[in-house]
């Protein structure tokens, strides 16, 4: 297998529980679950007379995000963590973080990783929104032309670009594996927002 490929692979593999998390997300807005956390993480303060990210950032998002990419990570590591340290696709070494080695210490281990990665996933999204309510463009939409279209390429690569330098800074991440990670990691968040969209859980592309 090229450097190249592994690294896809190690991106994908990474970003499993992360992934399921965010499409679990969309339907739980969609149905409106946990609604008594549909709280706007701006309390609704304002700058310029504008909100800073408007209604559609909620504490819901926070805590769903880093519950549920903790617990699906902990299966992910219980599962198959030992085969894919074996198999070479794992991007960290629980070992050199001390952690015995054994199932309940992968799940350990992927727990604590995709916790952050779903902090940094939510975390990621803030400045886009913040940038579009300036804009004047509505919550969980894009705007029309060249400024729809570079928010569209944003809307699926601000999560995905915190989430995996913020996993560098704490893990130690190399800068090849961020930047494949980057691009691959975008083109699938991309295709899963089309699909979603497709099948109306989305409600706009």
């Amino acid at each position: 297998m090229c450097v190249v490929t592994s690294l896809i692979v190690q991106a994908l593999w990474l970003a499993l529980a992360v992934t399921v998390s965010g499409v679990l997300h969309m339907v739980v807005v969609k149905k409106d679950l946990f609604s008594a956390l549909r709280v706007p993480i701006d309390g609704g303060r304002t700058v310029g007379g504008e909100r800073l990210f408007g209604d559609n950032k909620t504490w819901r998002g926070v805590v769903f995000m880093v519950a549920a990419t903790a617990l699906l990570g902990a299966v992910q590591g219980l599962a198959g963590g030992t085969w894919a340290t074996s198999a070479g696709i794992a991007p960290m070494d629980f070992g050199a973080w001390g952690l015995a080695s054994g199932a309940l210490a992968q799940a350990t281990g992927y727990a604590l990783v995709n916790a952050v990665l779903g902090l940094g996933y939510v975390v990621g999204e803030l400045p886009n929104s913040f940038a579009k309510r300036r804009l004047n463009i509505t919550p969980g939409k894009t705007d029309g032309g060249l400024t729809g279209k570079l928010f569209l390429v944003i809307d699926q690569a601000d999560s995905v670009i915190a989430a995996l330098v913020i996993g560098a800074l704490l893990f130690g991440w190399s800068l090849a594996f961020v930047l494949v990670g980057i691009g691959t990691l975008t083109l699938l968040h991309l295709a899963f927002n089309f699909v979603l969209y497709v099948v109306k859980v989305r409600k706009n592309f």
